[in-house]
């Protein structure tokens, strides 16, 4: 007990500290009436099948559970709240103490703790309620309840599966908080056992939105935490996620799930999906004139009105090397790209206006610089602008006069290609790190030989085998090919250094190295190339980059400077990147 206790003294100081630093919203009664209660739980014994369980009336409220396990002997425990795991099996070492702290909406006016394993050792349960908030915020938080669609992904272990709420933010102004809660896997059923729901409903004020979009998990009959009959699914999303949120003064915004890219050959068109759980959504919007968004709708409707390859080069159909989770490919038509998931929040923000209509003042509009008014490059990065292949620098200007990078003009010239990157490797991309933005474009470029080996300072480059998958008693090997760029060397005689291939992808990049990019990108394999362009500077084209010049003059991708010049030499500046993108955009087709 004394050890408890001094936990609980540190954890009060604890509490004061981070509270002190806090703006507290305005309550809805005495902070002195709100429930709080400990229960010493040491000389409970557990039940074999049932464990430990607690039951505990509550008034209505948001509560803290904390369920405090560990003792003089090993723990091994699994803790359930309302039904829901909350905390996977975990074990202590004896000696050893945990605190689990829970977020709990109570149900009938009960909060139910239990707690099982082979030796649950619960010492304390703690159930505090907390602070009602009737005040708005200044700025309104929009919280995204959903699977691994809507997913924020860590491009580090997963690049380059995306989720539309991980650009949702991209698409309001910053008058408005996005909050995506989102977690793959999850089902309407699951999310709210797992405490997210409850998470949401314990931290949210009046004036915030969720969005609710689940339907694709539900239905998983071999996966009991996750299946939800169509009639649970629709009590549990009316009385708790529609109604526990309107209750605390936030409105919810119902959704159908994201549509698969399913293609029905035989009437040329993407087909309806997900529709098992679409037509009781919109049901229950029906019923209960929630918000509703059909994104289920305006993705198969948008998705036939585009051209098939450019739908699913945004689906998460992946070529080998380019997922860092499955470097042999895959043909997921479920999941989404950086480029499908921007697509997609976009629909919806743009359906916001219409169905969501006190959101629709933070939805940002079409792109617009304000520092290209007049310029000569206007129309060119307005056009580009349009397509989503460039962006701004912030605060809507585009620095039309600016330098452009190594690493930005790669980029530029990748997506208006359609080439995908490539999962980062750890010694295989030059000097980019696994944090710079541009590693995965560099990788890619790596593997498929586009950058020139003068402009990276390799002695050569070589096309290799690499093995991603080991030969099994029932299946192949699966390799791929990619090139590798060569150490060079200087020095003479007896003394010679090896100098590894650097990309500087922060350096501005000059006219003539845009031009060998642009021809490894669109033109390679050249062959030669004898027509010499009529510029006036052209003796001073570097020779290994005069090829790559005659090529795209030729192919009608660049064109001279006004005065009759290449300017080989000089940065290449955001306008004149503009119009080399455009004519490579449209080379594309």
């Amino acid at each position: 007990m004394v050890v408890i206790m001094l936990k609980k003294i540190l954890s009060l100081i604890a509490v004061s500290a981070v509270l002190s630093a806090c703006v507290i919203p305005a309550v809805s009664a005495d902070t002195d009436s709100l429930y709080f209660e400990t229960f010493d739980m040491t000389e409970t014994r557990a039940d074999k099948e049932t464990g430990v369980v607690k039951e505990i009336e509550v008034p209505d409220g948001d509560y803290t559970v904390t369920v405090t396990t560990g003792g003089k002997t090993e723990t091994k425990a699994n803790i359930y709240i309302n039904g829901g795991e909350r905390v996977r099996a975990y074990k202590l070492e004896a000696g050893q103490f945990q605190d689990n702290e829970q977020p709990v909406v109570p149900r009938d006016g009960k909060i139910i703790v239990q707690v099982i394993g082979e030796n649950p050792n619960v010492t304390e349960i703690e159930v505090k309620q907390l602070a009602g908030r009737t005040q708005k915020r200044e700025r309104p938080t929009l919280y995204i309840a959903g699977d691994s669609t809507a997913q924020t992904y860590d491009y580090t272990k997963v690049y380059p599966q995306t989720g539309w709420g991980q650009v949702f933010a991209d698409c309001f102004t910053d008058d408005v908080i996005i909050e995506n809660r989102s977690m793959g896997g999850r089902s309407s059923k699951s999310y709210n056992n797992d405490g997210r729901l409850d998470r949401i409903l314990t931290e949210m004020h009046p004036g915030d939105y969720v969005f609710i979009q689940f339907g694709i998990n539900d239905g998983a009959e071999n996966k009991p935490e996750r299946y939800i009959s169509v009639e649970d699914y629709k009590s549990l999303i009316t009385e708790k996620y529609m109604g526990e949120v309107t209750k605390r003064g936030g409105t919810p915004v119902l959704m159908t799930a994201t549509a698969a890219s399913w293609w029905d050959e035989e009437n040329n068109k993407f087909s309806e999906s997900r529709q098992d759980y679409a037509d009781p959504t919109r049901e229950i919007a029906k019923e209960t004139g929630c918000m509703f968004i059909d994104v289920n709708r305006i993705m198969t409707d948008a998705w036939n009105a585009m051209d098939k390859n450019e739908v699913l080069s945004g689906y998460f159909i992946c070529e080998p090397l380019e997922s860092k989770a499955y470097p042999a490919g895959t043909d997921d038509h479920t999941h989404l790209k950086a480029k499908g998931a921007k697509a997609v929040a976009a629909l919806i923000a743009e359906d916001i206006k219409k169905n969501v209509q006190k959101l629709s003042q933070y939805v940002k509009g079409k792109e617009v610089f304000t520092d290209i008014s007049g310029h000569w490059g206007e129309e060119y990065i307005k056009n580009l602008a349009d397509k989503r292949l460039i962006d701004g620098v912030g605060d809507s200007r585009f620095s039309p006069d600016g330098d452009v990078t190594r690493a930005e003009f790669l980029k530029m010239a990748m997506d208006a290609a359609d080439i995908t990157g490539h999962a980062y490797r750890d010694d295989e991309c030059l000097d980019a790190e696994n944090d710079d933005w541009y590693c995965y474009y560099l990788q890619s470029a790596l593997d498929k030989g586009l950058l020139p080996k003068e402009m990276v300072r390799s002695s050569g480059i070589e096309k290799v085998t690499k093995v991603l998958a080991e030969a099994t008693e029932d299946k192949e090997a699966v390799t791929t090919e990619v090139f590798i760029y060569k150490d060079a060397t200087v020095g003479h005689d007896s003394f010679v250094t090896a100098i590894s291939p650097k990309f500087n992808g922060d350096a501005a990049i000059t006219r003539e190295e845009m031009a060998a990019i642009l021809t490894e990108i669109a033109l390679s394999p050249v062959g030669a190339v004898t027509m010499a362009p009529d510029f006036t500077d052209y003796n001073n084209i570097s020779d290994y980059y005069q090829t790559s010049v005659n090529a795209c003059v030729k192919a009608g991708l660049l064109s001279g400077m006004g005065d009759g010049t290449f300017a080989p030499k000089d940065t290449l500046t955001r306008a004149q990147a503009a119009v080399v993108i455009n004519k490579l955009a449209d080379w594309q087709k």
